[in-house]
Formats: structure tokens, C-alpha cells, sequence
């Protein structure tokens, strides 16, 4: 505890504790009168000598209450604080988790809103110790003030306020914060902070600050942060301020949906429930179909048999048996909707109790292929349940005569595949590349290459199911170069073979030989790889990129001739989106887990879910023991228990309580 006005209070108490005594020590002035006798005014008379002046005071409540009195008006005049020791640092960081499982309920609000709340009271302690008399005393010289700096985290880091000594405008900043629903990053955070304490150091108020100061960084999170081992602190100091402590939740962990490839109005939904709280769980699983019920299912889980895990892990925290449950739906749908899943189970997390999934409408898939000839394509085509499968040239597609093979930049078909042709551009929509590399950066024509076989393929790939390629042998193809960010599903003795790329609104996988020139054709595994590929690219099965997080960018195609568009977000809040040259709008601030609508986009392109479906934002108890940063133990802060620094108005109460009972002491002596 320190004093903001030290100086006005000790001149106080120099004035009024004296004058008290010497109140007390001085001699009562009677008035003189002529008695008969002065039997009865003896106690008068021992009054006088009592009160005769340089004697020793005798014990008075009365003065030791009025000596308490003051003392206690004095400690109020002095203005005490509450003095956190952040605020001897020059530069102060405050680093705020803001992530998924920040939005757990306590006992007294979320865990972001007392994060907010412990950064506010940390922030008002900063240049508040004597304040306005120590610059009077040393007549306006130059003094060292805390400057802080304000940084909110998820999966992403964004600046709260530059450092500045302000406090009035951080504590602003800082209640404006907002909740979200990622993952937890606290690598850009500490990246982040170390730029901006960086000399020159940014601040607001043009205060330059040395560079050999030095900084406090200040993490107040729950501490369910992953990858810490591989976070690295390059200056300053780093301390943590623990937040929440609650344990109870059950999350809906993964949802996928998909049609039948045979029957596509029946729709298969696949759920995987887990138990992340201290005790067995009993729940009903349930499934909307555009807000209505459809279906209902009891779930029963056990508890982890282990305690969370310690933060600093690279790989999410294991699901125990009977605490996980995968549950399976069938249900008919012929039609477009959204479908959401919800747990009936109220608990500390709300927001991975519900889950969605955009419903594309039933159909069957037109598959065009481009080739001069090819009779292994067409005999396996003709096997498959398509809707169309024409077969064109290379000249025919690239004339594109009456836009027959796409228009306006997107393909007309669900699935193009180039045989042996490498098209002079390509369209937005999904291919497939047999012998012939798509005309993409990073994907050059590829160097020839023959007689070689199959060393390694991704058997668990939805693409390579049940796809034998042991026998495999290669006469003639080419080796693939594929850009860093291509998957490798195939791999030959001089590279890459099987190739996935998305990018831009194209989908390509790119097989570096064409079917007749190896001894493929002859094996039961090429018609089921076919039957995988269009599955796969034409949206008969899962989504190929997974589930949408929070985050994650979405991209809404727009008709022809639309300048904007206007987005509805989960919150039911609306924005204004702007449609780029290319005909498509985008949109990043998906920071909430819900369905996300644009009106006047493309019919199915115009709605996306984006679901939580993390494990360890999901998993809410604070983990045990100290938090580790870079395999070292971070200090840990107490949290700051009043809600203001100054606690002047404690004393007030206690002089106006002791004021009353001073004077009710009074009235009874005087009565006695």
C-alpha cells in the first residue's frame, strides 16, 4: 500500500493531534461563586486539581477514541492505494486471452470479463503513488511514469492500445474487448509485443522511453494455451496471472455430414461427443434441420481417467475411454438446409454444445472429361451413378463455344478431368489431372519418367480407400515439382505422383501418369480410385478442407454484375461486403462459431458453418501446476481483489462508525 497525498496529510495530523492534547492538557476556566459549605463540591474540587496544567493525563476513552478518529481522517486525507508490483517496471505489457475457453462461465461471470476486470484494476494502480504532490515538490522536473501496452489473443494477436501512460483510455479499450471463439496462439502475442518494445518505443503521448528499459509482460489467461514449449521470450519478463477454475463441460468435438453416393437424398451424420468434466455425464444429443427437431439420442459418458494435461504439448489431449462417444444419424433430406447438432446438457461452456453444417441440395454429379480418346475413362464412367458424363476435346473446351464448359470464371461441371491436356487456364471449380499438370504457379509441365513403380500412398485418405497399389508399375509418366503447400498422397522413387492443391477456388489433384501407360487399368483398384476422386472433388462425400474454424477466411462468389453483398453473422449483427474484380466476396472476421449468410449470393455458396471442434478450448479445467514458457516455470501473480487502488473510503467509514460511538460514550458519562 502506498499514498497519493502523503505530504497534506502529515501537515494535518501535525496541526490537529497537538491541538487535541493540549485541549486536554489545559486548565478548565470556572467561574467563581460564594458557598456556604463546599462538602457537596468536593468532586468539583478534585476537578480542579486534576485539570491543573502540567500534570500527567489520565486514561480517557474519550481522547483515545478522538486520537483514533483523526488518525483515521488522516490516512483518508493521505489517499492510500492499492500498489500492484507491475508498477515498477518503466513498460508494462498486458497480454489478454481472449480465446474459446475464456468464455466458461464462473461463479461471478466469464473468464474474459474477470480477465477484464483484473486488467483494469491492474491499470489503475499504474502513476498513481503520490501523485500531483511529488510533481509539485520537485517543481514540474521530469518524472518516470509506466507506460503500458495492451495486447488481446486468440488465434490471432491484435493491439489494444500502443503504450501509453493514459489510463483513463486503456481502461476504455480494455472493457471494450470482445469475446471470441478460437484457438489459443500466444506466439504472435509475445512476436507482437516484442515489436512493439522495439526502440524507438510507440507510445501515445510522444514519451520516449529508453531502449535499455526494461519491460514486464503480464499474461492473464486460464493457462489453456497450447505449444507453450516452442513459444520463446526475447526480452522482458514474463509473468502470469491465473484466471477461472471451474471444470464441468461436455462438447460436441467433430461433425461431419454426407450424402449417399448411390442415394443422395439420404444424408449420414457422424457426431463425436466427449465428457471433458470431473464426473460421469448423461446427455441427449439432438439434430435441427433449419430449426426443427429430427432427431433425438440419449448418450451416456464416463470421466477422464486422468487429470487435464500440462499446456506445454504438441498433440491434443487424448480422449479416455467411455468419455467419448461417435454417434451415427440417417436421415432423409431431400433438400438444401442447415442442420445443427445440440447437446440438451447446460454446462460452463456454451459454445461447443451446438455444432452446424450447411446442407447442400441432392444430386447427382456431371463429370466432364477432356481427352482425344480414351476407352478405360469412358468404360469406367458409364459404371459410376453420374448424371452426365460428355466427353470433348481439347479444341472443343478451349473454344468453350456458347460458355458449354464454363462461364463466368467457374466451371459448368462438378468434376473436369484433363487427360493428358494441360489447359491454357484454368476456372474455378474441381479437377482432375491424369498425365498433365494444371496451369497454376508452382505446378510447371513436370520432367518425363518412366518405368518406376509405386513406393508409398496414404491408405487412410478418404481418396486412396480401399485402393490397392502394391503391383502398380509406371511405363511412361512425369515426376511432379508440387508447391509446399500441395498434399502428398503418392509417392514414387523420384518424387510425388498423387498430388492434392487448393487454391483460389480450385480443387486439382494431379496424377503424374495417365492410366494407359502403366498396367493400372488391369486392376480392380482403378475403378474404385475413380469412384473416390469424384466422390471426393465433387462434393459427394465430406468437404475436402475440413470443417471451417474460427478464423478461417470465407469466400462468397457473387452473380454477375453485384458490387456488394450483405453478410448476417451469428451474433445477428449484418456487414457490408465488397465483391473484388474477380467476382467474389471475402470475408475474415469469423471469430464466432455459427452459421454465417450473405443476401444475393450464389444459391450453395451463399451460406458457411464455422464449429469450434477443438479439443483442448473444449477441455476448460486450468491446467495443474505452474504455466512453462519456453520449458521454464513463469511467475505467478496474485489477483488483485478490489475493484479500485484507492481505498481511502475504508477509513472514512471506519472515523464516521467510531464518531458514533464517541459520542453515545459521551451521553452516558454525562448521564452518570
Amino acid at each position: 500500500m502506498s499514498f497519493l497525498n502523503p505530504y497534506f496529510a502529515a501537515a494535518v495530523a501535525a496541526i490537529v493531534i497537538p491541538a487535541l492534547l493540549i485541549l486536554y492538557f489545559l486548565k478548565l476556566r470556572r467561574r467563581e461563586e460564594v458557598v456556604p459549605s463546599t462538602l457537596l463540591w468536593r468532586r468539583a474540587v478534585q476537578d480542579l486539581q486534576v485539570n491543573a496544567p502540567f500534570q500527567r493525563l489520565r486514561k480517557s476513552l474519550l481522547l483515545f477514541l478522538q486520537l483514533t478518529v483523526i488518525g483515521l481522517a488522516v490516512f483518508a486525507l493521505a489517499r492510500p492505494i492499492i500498489q500492484s508490483s507491475a508498477t515498477e517496471a518503466d513498460r508494462l505489457v498486458l497480454l489478454i486471452d481472449q480465446s474459446a475457453s475464456m468464455n466458461a462461465r464462473e461463479a461471478d461471470g466469464t473468464r474474459l470479463e474477470q480477465a477484464k476486470q483484473q486488467a483494469v484494476r491492474l491499470v489503475r494502480t499504474l502513476n498513481r503513488r503520490n501523485a500531483g504532490w511529488r510533481s509539485f515538490l520537485t517543481f514540474g522536473a521530469a518524472e518516470t511514469r509506466t507506460q503500458a501496452l495492451v495486447i488481446a489473443f486468440a488465434e490471432r494477436a491484435r493491439i489494444i492500445s500502443p503504450f501509453t501512460t493514459n489510463t483513463a483510455d486503456l481502461v476504455s479499450l480494455i472493457e471494450q474487448i470482445e469475446p471470441t471463439d478460437g484457438p489459443t496462439d500466444l506466439r504472435e502475442a509475445l512476436e507482437l509485443a516484442e515489436a512493439y518494445m522495439a526502440p524507438p518505443a510507440m507510445t501515445t503521448d510522444k514519451t520516449p522511453v529508453p531502449a535499455a528499459s526494461g519491460a514486464r509482460l503480464i499474461l492473464i489467461s486460464d493457462g489453456r494455451i497450447a505449444h507453450l514449449d516452442d513459444v520463446v521470450l526475447k526480452s522482458g519478463t514474463l509473468e502470469f496471472l491465473r484466471i477461472g477454475a471451474t471444470d464441468d463441460n461436455v462438447g460436441i468435438t467433430a461433425l461431419r455430414t454426407q450424402r449417399s453416393y448411390e442415394r443422395p437424398e439420404q444424408l449420414s451424420v457422424f457426431l463425436t461427443v466427449r465428457n471433458f468434466g470431473p464426473a460421469p455425464v448423461e446427455t441427449d444429443v439432438s439434430l435441427y434441420v433449419d430449426g426443427t427437431l429430427a432427431m433425438v439420442r440419449a448418450v451416456r459418458l464416463a470421466a477422464p481417467a486422468a487429470p487435464s494435461a500440462a499446456p506445454a504439448r504438441d498433440a491434443e489431449p487424448p480422449a479416455e475411454e467411455g468419455s467419448s462417444a461417435s454417434l451415427s444419424f440417417d436421415l432423409p433430406l431431400n433438400k438444401a438446409a442447415v442442420l445443427e447438432a445440440r447437446l440438451s446438457r447446460e454446462d460452463r461452456l456454451a459454445v461447443d454444445n451446438r455444432a452446424w453444417a450447411v446442407i447442400p441440395p441432392p444430386r447427382k454429379l456431371r463429370v466432364l472429361t477432356v481427352t482425344e480418346k480414351n476407352y478405360f475413362l469412358d468404360s469406367v464412367l458409364r459404371g459410376l451413378p453420374l448424371e452426365e458424363f460428355p466427353f470433348a476435346t481439347p479444341a472443343q473446351y478451349e473454344a468453350n463455344t456458347g460458355q458449354a464448359y464454363e462461364a463466368d470464371g467457374t466451371s459448368r461441371f462438378d468434376v473436369v478431368i484433363f487427360d493428358k491436356v494441360r489447359p491454357a487456364k484454368l476456372p474455378a471449380g474441381n479437377f482432375l489431372f491424369l498425365g498433365a499438370t494444371p496451369p497454376l504457379a508452382g505446378f510447371p509441365e513436370g520432367q518425363a519418367d518412366e518405368n518406376f513403380a509405386l513406393i508409398w500412398w496414404e491408405e487412410t485418405h478418404p481418396l486412396l480407400r480401399h485402393v490397392a497399389l502394391d503391383s502398380v508399375v509406371v511405363a511412361k509418366g512425369l515426376s511432379l515439382p508440387v508447391p509446399k503447400e500441395a498434399e502428398v498422397l503418392i509417392e514414387g522413387p523420384r518424387g510425388p505422383v498423387l498430388a492434392r492443391y487448393a487454391a483460389e477456388g480450385r480443387h486439382c489433384l494431379v496424377l503424374g501418369f495417365a492410366v494407359e501407360n502403366s498396367n493400372w487399368w488391369s486392376k480392380p483398384s482403378f475403378p474404385v480410385f475413380m469412384y473416390n476422386a469424384i466422390r471426393y472433388l465433387g462434393g459427394g462425400a465430406e468437404v475436402a478442407d475440413g470443417p471451417l474454424r474460427p478464423g478461417e477466411t470465407l469466400r462468397f462468389p457473387a452473380p454477375a454484375g453485384v458490387e456488394s453483398l450483405t453478410l448476417t453473422r451469428p451474433d445477428a449483427r449484418t456487414e457490408k461486403l465488397r465483391v473484388d474484380a474477380s467476382g467474389t466476396a471475402y470475408y475474415g472476421n469469423t471469430d464466432r462459431a455459427g452459421v454465417y449468410a450473405v443476401d444475393g449470393g450464389l444459391p450453395g455458396r451463399d451460406q458457411f458453418a464455422v464449429n469450434l471442434e477443438d479439443d483442448w478450448e473444449s477441455d476448460i479445467a486450468p491446467p495443474p501446476g505452474p504455466l512453462t514458457v519456453d520449458r521454464r516455470p513463469v511467475a505467478e501473480l496474485n489477483a488483485i481483489r478490489t475493484a479500485t487502488p484507492e481505498v481511502w473510503r475504508w477509513f472514512v467509514g471506519a472515523a464516521l462508525a467510531l464518531v458514533l460511538f464517541e459520542w453515545w460514550v459521551y451521553n452516558r458519562r454525562v448521564m452518570l
